[in-house]
């Protein structure tokens, strides 16, 4: 079988023949077909980030679809030939107060995750990959999506978790920041499969906005930011009808945390903050106003094994519709170019690499 390598950050990726692995003790086998690339994949490989990676040579890749090829000893609840997608947060499932975590194929979380990181190194990038079945979703009842459309599921997985975390309710009004980014404009489609109200959709291009508002049916407004910080909370709260009851902060990389405040100051009494995002600066906590307010504000990593099967009922009784991602699909053999033009999508884009109905990528 072929898989692509990296020997190390820096190296370029290779393509290679390598054995047909075997499922071990707890893990499933899987044929991928199609895999979502992250916007910064070229970063990552040029280790331009600063994330602990696998022992080399690996195959990287986070997300995907594949069907079951095998199944080791221990596994219970998959069959082979069943469709599933892949999540790469594998926590260990150990009786302690912080267990081990990685984002296989990607990268260590915790202190101690090294030897996790050795013991399943491989992503998805590979014609045949084994992951622990605590890592596996099954994909039962939507035989009639093609995977490459199911790939974008790793699109909405991380939103939906902070979402959920937030304790999104029925009627509620969501405030999402960094909407035109890759798991902001996710933010606002979930936050209306989960039955917002509305959902006001900030960022600071109008055009990468637009089309949430057209998705959203009359429920999604959208508040372009100046930077002014007293007229963007006034834009926020007024395109939420008042204030918002959630918040969801999914801004990539800012340098500044003034929309991040703008989001919280555009919330009611007892309004919630939920912070997934990757700002590069201190975030300043008006201490006054957060009690007087009764405002929570809430870190969260990433989503639970329930948000993932949450998320996938969604999509199969139809309350979530992929149809709204644009996929752009490569073969598996085009990985470089998928990755350039991954490092240029925005909003609802998502490119995937795909060997949906091939048996080999020569």
């Amino acid at each position: 079988m072929k898989a692509w390598m990296l020997d190390a950050p820096g190296k370029p990726l290779a393509l290679r023949d390598g054995p047909e692995p075997q499922p071990r003790h707890g893990a499933v086998l899987l044929r991928m077909e199609a895999v979502p690339l992250l916007s910064y994949t070229r970063a990552y490989l040029e280790g331009k980030l600063p994330y602990a990676f696998p022992p080399g040579p690996f195959s990287p890749g986070t997300n995907g679809i594949g069907r079951i090829e095998a199944v080791g000893e221990g596994v219970f609840g998959f069959r082979v030939g069943q469709r599933v997608a892949v999540n790469p947060y594998w926590r260990a499932d150990e009786g302690v107060c912080e267990p081990e975590q990685v984002l296989i194929g990607l990268t260590g979380i915790s202190a101690g995750s090294a030897p996790m990181l050795a013991t399943f190194r491989h992503g998805t990038l590979r014609e045949l990959a084994e992951f622990p079945a605590s890592t596996i979703v099954g994909l039962d009842g939507l035989d009639a999506v093609p995977s490459r459309c199911l790939a974008a599921l790793g699109k909405f997985s991380v939103p939906f978790g902070g979402l959920r975390r937030g304790q999104l309710a029925a009627g509620e009004t969501v405030v999402v920041n960094g909407a035109s980014g890759y798991f902001g404009s996710a933010a606002v489609l979930a936050a209306l499969a989960l039955g917002a109200s509305r959902v006001v959709a900030m960022g600071r291009r109008a055009q990468a906005l637009a089309p949430l508002v057209e998705l959203g049916g009359g429920r999604v407004k959208s508040v372009v930011l100046t930077g002014d910080d007293a007229q963007d909370v006034v834009a926020i709260r007024e395109a939420a009808g008042g204030g918002a009851d959630l918040a969801f902060d999914m801004v990539g990389h800012a340098t500044d945390s003034n929309a991040t405040l703008a989001a919280l100051r555009s919330l009611r009494r007892n309004g919630r903050l939920v912070l997934m995002g990757s700002m590069q600066v201190p975030l300043s906590i008006p201490y006054g106003e957060m009690l007087l307010n009764n405002w929570a504000l809430i870190g969260n990593f990433m989503y639970t094994r329930a948000d993932y099967l949450a998320l996938v009922s969604l999509v199969a009784s139809g309350q979530l519709a992929l149809d709204g991602v644009e996929v752009t699909a490569y073969p598996f053999t085009q990985l470089e170019a998928a990755i350039d033009r991954a490092g240029s999508a925005q909003g609802l884009q998502c490119t995937v690499v795909s060997n949906e109905g091939e048996r080999s990528w020569g």
